[in-house]
């Protein structure tokens, strides 16, 4: 009304009456009455809907109004939906309905407190309502409310059992929390009630996944695929830990399937730059990755840092001098940058692993601290014959920033890999022991325990079977938001207390890796 005269808003509601859009017309002549009760003009337009004053008699709209608010939520117009909706509930104060459809349009343009609201008066109306529970949740999870978001996916199924949607989604905001076997649980109960919900296979494979129970993942990928084959989505993640398991040409197939499904899939495209050989391929896919989506943070930064490789600083000098210049990514970028001479760049783990042992001393064994379910163990291991693995296998023993203790556990269960001898516990109970006997030089180290604690422990330790020849690979030295606070500073600290040096032989942008030579050793 604001924008209009009650003139003007009684003849635009007269127009909508005409063209059979009762739903505007009614939500016009209801916003009329609720400034001037008294308007004869609103009230007479009501009558002539089939509508008039009902509120003392008849507190929910007729079906057609509803029906009309559902078409134009279907065709996308949740703006008008919004707007139309809570006009009518100043006069259908006991419509369920109307503040259904208001929470649901609020939720997808982002106005999640009115939507959160309108669900809530909706329960008021109908505390028996099992869909505005399941909203209300998917709406707390948007905002992050994670707790409050799995209270009301548990109110939905106290009223409805069999609500596979609510199962799904209570699994997704497990997921978020890391408490990865409730939410796998979660899913297997959506599926048990709809066997046939190829969107809860997917989510279960990405929960399977982080668990590092990666052949389980792809297994149920696949059946996600089978239910769904356009599942592009599916095709993507099932790619992710086909590449986690070191098979490369598998992992670009599954991305490729999903970009002939969904050209304009920006992610199976980034996905794909990380796959690449060179910096041409890279930057090839990450521009297309661009064109799908010019928003893609990632894309941009890391675009200009491939930029810089080619000799041009232009992109790399702008974020230097904007704010984001203290972005993790930006952050990274500046310390390789920094380096006297520029590191070699990959753009997967395997390569830089192929080129590291391509320089390495091939006749000493390896060693890896975190080993979790030993994927990049059993890659090393057929090049060096002999390994030495160390990790608690119950995941790590201290909070990493915001991923919990306990996190990347392989449930206590050790790798049996031919040549592979594995020593169990935390590396300050272990590593004394270990160490107390000679033992032989490194060709490799194979730093993946992601702490500083531990990192630091790991490489104190290591310092008798380290000489210049040794090559020391960090997982996780570079690109995440505290990375100077782990592996980094522990490299850092270890060569400050021993009087020695490194040079950073080859980085990865993608997989966050470093490998070095200590200098001085």
């Amino acid at each position: 009304m604001a924008k209009l005269s009650v003139e003007q808003a009684l003849a635009k509601a007269k127009s909508h009456t005409k063209k059979g859009e009762l739903a505007e017309a009614q939500a016009l002549y209801a916003t009329i009455l609720k400034a001037f009760p008294n308007n004869k003009k609103a009230q007479q337009g009501l009558t002539a809907l089939g509508v008039g004053q009902r509120s003392a008699v008849e507190r929910v709209p007729p079906r057609a109004i509803i029906d009309q608010l559902i078409n134009l939520y279907n065709q996308g117009k949740l703006e008008v939906v919004v707007e139309q909706a809570q006009a009518l509930t100043a006069q259908y104060t006991e419509s369920a309905a109307l503040w259904n459809l208001t929470g649901a349009s609020a939720a997808q343009i982002g106005q999640l407190d009115l939507a959160i609201f309108a669900f809530q008066r909706a329960l008021v109306i109908k505390p028996n309502n099992p869909e505005a529970y399941c909203n209300m949740g998917i709406v707390f999870a948007d905002q992050g409310k994670l707790e409050e978001a799995i209270e009301a996916y548990k109110k939905a199924l106290a009223l409805k059992p069999d609500y596979a949607e609510a199962y799904n989604n209570m699994g997704n905001s497990l997921k978020r929390q890391g408490k990865l076997d409730e939410a796998i649980e979660a899913y297997s109960n959506a599926l048990a009630i709809k066997p046939d919900f190829a969107v809860a296979y997917n989510n279960m494979g990405n929960a399977l996944k982080r668990q590092g129970k990666l052949d389980e993942a792809i297994e149920v990928y696949k059946k996600a695929l089978a239910l769904k084959p356009d599942y592009a989505e599916a095709y993507n993640n099932m790619g992710n830990a086909i590449q986690d398991q070191g098979k490369l040409e598998e992992a670009i197939e599954a991305y490729n399937q999903a970009l002939a499904i969904k050209p304009d899939f920006a992610d199976a495209a980034w996905n794909l730059s990380g796959t690449a050989k060179n910096i041409t391929e890279a930057k090839r896919w990450i521009e297309y990755c661009l064109r799908a989506n010019q928003d893609h943070l990632k894309a941009k930064l890391i675009l200009s840092a491939i930029q810089f490789y080619e000799g041009d600083q232009t992109k790399f000098n702008v974020l230097m001098q904007s704010s984001m210049k203290d972005h993790p990514y930006v952050r990274s970028f500046a310390w390789a940058f920094d380096l006297p001479k520029l590191p070699d760049l990959y753009f997967h783990r395997w390569a830089l692993f192929d080129r590291m042992v391509e320089l390495s001393r091939k006749e000493r064994p390896f060693y890896e601290y975190g080993v979790w379910r030993g994927e990049a163990f059993q890659y090393l291991i057929k090049t060096f014959k002999k390994g030495y693995g160390f990790d608690t296998f119950e995941g790590i023993p201290e909070d990493w920033h915001d991923t919990k203790s306990g996190s990347y556990s392989s449930g206590g269960n050790i790798p049996q890999i031919k040549g592979g001898e594995f020593i169990v516990g935390k590396f300050e109970d272990t590593l004394p022991g270990f160490f107390a006997e000679p033992r032989p030089m490194a060709s490799v180290i194979n730093f993946d325990a992601d702490l500083y604690s531990s990192t630091i422990c790991a490489l104190n330790f290591s310092k008798p079977v380290i000489d210049q020849h040794t090559i020391l690979i960090f997982d996780e030295f570079i690109m995440n938001k505290n990375w100077e606070k782990d592996e980094y500073k522990a490299l850092n600290e270890f060569c400050f207390n021993n009087n020695c040096t490194y040079e950073v032989m080859a980085i990865s942008f993608f997989s966050k890796q470093a490998a070095v030579r200590l200098i001085g050793i």
